[in-house]
């Protein structure tokens, strides 16, 4: 009978543990990134003010504004003033 409660029960545990230990992306120290029509692109590392909203730079041609990433994860974005940081051609 006991057995029948202590298996599920380490499962749950084991499973709430190992949700944990997912790895972070890694992070490019010398590249940023940005996410253009569907894509990531690299872009040379852009040194931004921090602030309260996410870094962004304009990117020649198109003249639009892109926020700036870490890494090629949406939850990595580089903190900013909002405002853009600089040009990048593609």
């Amino acid at each position: 009978m006991k057995s029948k409660f202590l298996i599920p029960l380490l499962a749950v545990i084991f499973t709430t543990a190992m949700s944990f230990t997912t790895a972070r992306t890694a992070v490019d120290p010398d590249n940023d990134y940005i996410f253009r029509n569907g894509n990531w692109h690299m872009i040379p590392e852009v040194s931004c003010v921090s602030g309260a909203s996410d870094c962004q730079v304009t990117v020649n041609p198109d003249g639009l504004d892109y926020t700036v990433y870490d890494s090629q994860s949406f939850g990595d974005a580089k903190p900013g003033t909002g405002e853009s940081e600089g040009e990048v051609e593609l």
